[in-house]
């Protein structure tokens, strides 16, 4: 497959050529097949590097035009793979649907998506939860002046997350804030990639390589089963920390992460199984044991936005309330913290959304359930995670010879 860009060349009544906003095209040529399809952008014809297939870095907006021709590129070449993997042989149309599909909305930048999402978010969070995502969009302002790092959908890598962070901890904070920042931005690309403004997917590696700065041999967080039946049986009142008791538990019975839980549609959950689609057309259909059914069965006579199967909320919404409810249900097993510091901390102060999957992988570990089939049902991209909480679960084994 060979993808080019090119600016319209075209002549007005007078014969002249037409210099100013020309539309881009981009072509992609696979064998036997080339499709034309608009870019979406208009530059003038001294913007345009023909050489380059770029805008040029002088033009104003450059740089946003030019990582949208990268993602343009980006999502091509992921087209290609789907459509590759087909029975039949690829040809124009029905290249050019899945790329339409397949192609994010266009936006003139990084930035002007994160402050969209603080717009569209505002009216819904707390003032708290406001100004630490207006804090953290201040931050990475601020980190792309002194840098110089141009930040773009498309180069939100390990590179990046290497410099994000020493940028924090120069700036003298310490690791468990510069994790909440991290956090924020995950949340933010998160709700970018699921409205189609992303398609980059990098950035999910953030956490495994904050976790791997960290001492490699400290324990996977989880809950114990008893400790669970503590938060599911948790009664306040207040109908939005029961919300987050239900959503949590929901996720530790049947193995789904939050980010694929707040996109769960009503038909996407049933009585018997629920389906985490994925871009691509990939899917996973997870079984629901008794307890996820006992929670999908309170929501689904109750009707949210968009034909949501749950109701929506925010991550840190989900993690103040969790500690909450952990503090009143008596979960005060003393745990590592996040800082790594030598002094324990009540479980409850760590208890986040994030945890829930590694809840659901220890509690079915005990019940013998395969490492092969945990892993297919959390969807991780490999079984070691599963197989260091199983080592995790062994060691806490090993300390009962020591009660002999």
């Amino acid at each position: 497959m060979r993808i080019r860009y090119y600016i319209e060349r075209r002549n007005d009544d007078d014969g002249k050529l037409m210099v100013k906003e020309r539309p881009v095209f981009m072509s992609v040529s696979f064998p036997g097949n080339r499709v034309m399809i608009s870019a979406g952008i208009k530059v003038d014809f001294n913007g345009w590097d023909t050489e380059l297939q770029r805008v040029r870095s002088s033009y104003p907006g450059s740089h946003a035009f030019n990582s949208w021709l990268d993602t343009l590129s980006e999502t091509a070449s992921t087209t290609w793979k789907a459509l590759q993997n087909l029975q039949e042989k690829p040809d124009s149309e029905r290249y050019r649907k899945l790329f339409q599909e397949l192609k994010p909305k266009f936006s003139s930048g990084f930035f002007d998506v994160f402050y969209l999402f603080m717009e569209k978010g505002s009216s819904r969070w707390s003032l708290s939860t406001y100004r630490k995502v207006r804090t953290i969009y201040k931050h990475l302002r601020e980190f792309e002046d002194i840098t110089g790092f141009r930040i773009a959908f498309n180069n939100l890598d390990d590179t990046f997350l290497e410099r994000f962070t020493a940028f924090y901890s120069e700036k003298g904070n310490s690791k468990t804030t510069t994790y909440k920042a991290v956090n924020i931005l995950v949340w933010f690309l998160n709700w970018a990639t699921d409205n189609g403004y992303n398609v980059y997917r990098e950035y999910r590696r953030f956490y495994q390589k904050l976790d791997q700065s960290k001492e490699t041999t400290r324990n996977h967080l989880f809950l114990r089963w008893d400790e669970l039946m503590k938060i599911r049986e948790f009664i306040s009142g207040n109908r939005r920390t029961e919300r987050v008791r239900d959503l949590f538990c929901f996720m530790c019975f049947s193995g789904i992460r939050f980010s694929e839980l707040q996109v769960l549609k009503k038909e996407d959950v049933g009585n018997e199984e629920v389906i985490v689609r994925k871009n691509g057309g990939n899917l996973r259909r997870l079984p629901l044991n008794k307890y996820a059914k006992e929670i999908q069965q309170a929501y689904e006579n109750k009707y949210y936005l968009n034909n949501a199967a749950f109701p929506s909320m925010s991550i840190i919404t989900m993690n103040k309330y969790l500690r909450l409810i952990g503090k009143e249900a008596g979960l005060n097993r003393e745990v590592i913290p996040v800082s790594g510091d030598d002094a324990k901390v009540p479980l409850y102060e760590r208890l986040t959304a994030g945890i829930a999957v590694n809840t659901f992988i220890a509690n079915a570990l005990e019940l013998d359930v395969p490492v092969e089939i945990i892993s297919s049902f959390t969807g991780v991209q490999s079984d070691s995670r599963v197989r260091r909480i199983k080592m995790d679960l062994a060691k806490e084994e090993m300390k009962k010879f020591n009660q002999k």
